[in-house]
């Protein structure tokens, strides 16, 4: 009730000064300040009943404290005296080999029992597992994020408003989230948020929601704070590896960033995927990699009884991570110009992606983990598969 309490305030804060770089900055500071993870101290702290204990009068404190500037300042200074708990720098070697439970499958494996997410944790052992720490890793990465200048801006105006959104589309939005979804660098989960609007919270729960959806359509105008673009664009990165050995780094978003984009990708879904047509089966397309793969076997196994036909498949390499931002903003702005302000908001600047306590930069691309990445990437592809059709196939 606390929380509930505490976040339909920050939120009002910024609904009524959405100006003030203080009340946004607070408003992203909440989770992290009071929803710390309460770390034992002693063998007793750390029985299962006492930790459950003890995490509960933490995040009460923090909450007293919160609502008090001196308590504020507090919070402040000792979150940033707080050590690191990230995962290990990427200049030291895992220590992985030497204790088989330092391994990052087993650590988030773990994490996700703790949590109560059985089927998580059970898909954690069963990946290919997240990329060992150390200087190779780092410089895969660094390769799959090339260093480019800023991108040019679109220079002309909006050819239609911005994107307003209710509360029932918040709603779905923050409930498609799915269980044990991970929280961005601020500490906020999707399961915080559903929390504050269940229990003691349902007594403010419509107000919460009002509140969550003016900072979402806040956030669509373009009404965010640009000196907050790099902190809210910015995202832990996780090294995914492939079944070959390779990389796949996805980006872990702020909650608040990703509700923003799927309220972006809700609001301009339906339209974009008519605008892209049978060209792509990515956005808009339920299950449509499967439709690919099973009318391709269908085909085949109807016109490739003699062996006269022949199929190219074409992977480009590396591809979210390579395509133009000024092609991608500018497509935006021409296909679908009322999300145009967030996406620029986004993608306008470089953004830290942060790994372990090293951290990249991303200055071309989309990120890997966006909900609007597919259709940003789709948005730049679509004139180039156009072409092919009109001059190739037609």
């Amino acid at each position: 009730m606390a929380f509930s309490h505490a976040l339909t305030a920050a939120l009002g804060k910024v609904a009524t000064t959405p100006d003030s770089v203080e009340a946004w900055v607070r408003l992203l500071l909440l989770p992290r300040c009071t929803l710390r993870v309460f770390r034992p101290s002693n063998r007793q702290e750390h029985r299962s009943g006492n930790r459950k204990s003890l995490q509960c009068q933490s995040i009460r404190r923090s909450l007293a404290a919160w609502g008090d500037e001196d308590g504020f300042v507090e919070l402040i200074l000792s979150l940033l005296a707080q050590p690191s708990n990230e995962s290990p720098s990427l200049d030291k070697p895992s220590s992985s080999s030497v204790n088989p439970t330092n391994h990052p499958n087993v650590k988030q494996c773990l994490r996700k029992v703790a949590d109560g997410h059985f089927t998580a944790a059970v898909k954690v052992l069963c990946s290919s597992g997240v990329a060992p720490f150390g200087n190779d890793t780092l410089k895969a990465l660094v390769a799959k994020h090339p260093t480019l200048p800023p991108p040019v801006m679109p220079d002309f105006f909006l050819a239609q408003p911005t994107l307003v959104v209710d509360a029932n589309c918040v709603f779905k939005c923050i409930t498609s989230f799915p269980k044990g979804t991970s929280c961005g660098r601020d500490g906020l989960r999707a399961q915080h948020i559903l929390d504050s609007f269940c229990g003691e919270g349902s007594a403010i729960a419509g107000g919460l929601l009002k509140a969550i959806s003016t900072v979402v359509n806040l956030c669509l105008a373009g009404r965010c704070p640009k000196t907050l673009a790099e902190f809210v664009a910015s995202a832990p990165l996780t090294p995914l590896l492939k079944p070959d050995n390779g990389i796949r780094p996805i980006a872990v978003g702020m909650i608040w960033r990703r509700l923003v984009s799927k309220a972006a990708m809700r609001g301009v879904g339906k339209e974009m995927a008519k605008y892209l047509g049978d060209f792509q089966f990515g956005v808009g397309v339920p299950s449509g990699a499967e439709a690919v793969l099973h009318s391709a076997n269908r085909f085949l196994n109807e016109f490739h009884s003699d062996g006269s036909l022949a199929m190219l498949t074409v992977d480009f390499t590396n591809a979210f991570n390579l395509v133009s931002r000024t092609s991608l903003l500018h497509e935006v702005r021409t296909r679908c110009p009322s999300i145009s302000l967030w996406v620029d908001f986004l993608y306008g600047q470089p953004a830290r992606l942060y790994v372990g306590n090293d951290h990249i930069w991303s200055t071309t691309g989309v990120q890997q983990g966006d909900p609007l990445g597919p259709l940003l990437f789709a948005l730049v592809l679509h004139p180039l598969v156009h072409r092919i059709k009109v001059e190739y196939i037609d």
